[in-house]
């Protein structure tokens, strides 16, 4: 009896883990179906993009679009980024490029697709045929905004086979700013101006810098339907004239170095002790800061949480 139940008991066992063997083979041959099944994205140049399956070498050209597929952790993909790819955020082992490298350049990585800016590509057409004669793919994607932020790491994360990530990235980032709402609702709400270069430029109101500072509570000083600056919309021109007929209404200035766009930065020295600032709050009571472009204005989400903290820590509240 004994036997026979050692032996009932020993089948079962064989079989149960015949089964599950069973079961984790389907689920690898069912893994690599969907792996290797055809994908396609619209990018924002509105073309057709296909790839047979997920891109495994990734180069892109673009700081955003690098930082973005670093936080929806698709960075071991990548094998070339761009030139200004930042050592915090990026690994120094990744291969940077020059501002406009050669498609030679780029064939030699064997890239799957190339990522790169809207405006860079308008700019670059030269390189975009020489890539097609080399039939190296590339995707142009817009720098992304709050509102279409959804979309944007959609296609990052079909183009790089992370959607589920890139979905735990979206829901981590808002996560991240609802929290700030919340702790910015017991505080003072101050008047905030960002002085974005020496022509005294400012963030456009749907610009990334000015959902980060309306996160803490703070008002952006901006305009709606201020003019936008030339191949730099997330600008607006706003001028020193302007700002100093309105300088009563500044409570806090973040002046921004290390700017991109090839204009000097304004040094926080210079404006306290720029004679049409004097009656400024934000000159009298001392809150008058430097940051450094890309933490407040790029649109980067690996960096949020680090460029939120910096936000706060600048504007200074006091508790009502």
């Amino acid at each position: 009896m004994a036997q026979n139940h050692f032996f009932l008991t020993t089948k079962y066992k064989k079989g149960l883990i015949l089964s599950l063997l069973t079961f984790i083979f389907v689920l690898i041959i069912y893994g690599t179906a969907l792996a290797s099944k055809p994908l396609a994205i619209v990018d924002d140049l509105q073309r057709n993009i296909k790839l047979p399956r997920p891109a495994v070498r990734i180069v892109s050209l673009s700081d955003s679009h690098t930082e973005n597929l670093v936080a929806i952790r698709a960075v071991r993909q990548l094998v070339g980024v761009n030139f200004s790819a930042d050592t915090k955020w990026v690994p120094k082992n990744i291969p940077r490029l020059s501002r406009l490298p050669s498609a030679e350049r780029i064939a030699g990585l064997k890239p799957d697709i190339v990522i790169m800016d809207v405006d860079w590509a308008k700019k670059n057409k030269g390189l975009l045929k020489e890539l097609d004669k080399a039939k190296i793919k590339y995707a142009a994607l817009n720098r992304p905004k709050w509102a279409v932020l959804a979309q944007y790491l959609e296609r990052l994360g079909i183009l790089s086979g992370r959607a589920k990530e890139a979905t735990q990235t979206l829901l981590l980032s808002e996560k991240s700013l609802s929290k700030s709402e919340i702790r910015s609702a017991k505080m003072e709400k101050l008047r905030v101006f960002v002085v974005a270069g020496s022509d005294f430029s400012t963030c456009a109101p749907d610009s990334w810098g000015a959902r980060l500072i309306g996160a803490t509570g703070a008002r952006i000083i901006t305009e709606t339907n201020g003019t936008r600056i030339h191949e730099f919309p997330r600008y607006i021109f706003y001028g020193p004239q302007k700002l100093a007929k309105n300088s009563k209404n500044v409570d806090v200035i973040i002046t921004l170095k290390n700017i991109k766009r090839g204009v000097p930065p304004v040094l926080r020295e210079s404006i306290i002790k720029d004679p049409r600032f004097k009656d400024t709050p934000a000159v009298k009571n001392g809150r008058v800061w430097e940051m450094d472009e890309s933490d407040l204005m790029l649109p980067s989400l690996v960096r949020l949480d680090s460029s939120l903290l910096k936000c706060w820590q600048l504007i200074v509240y006091k508790t009502k």
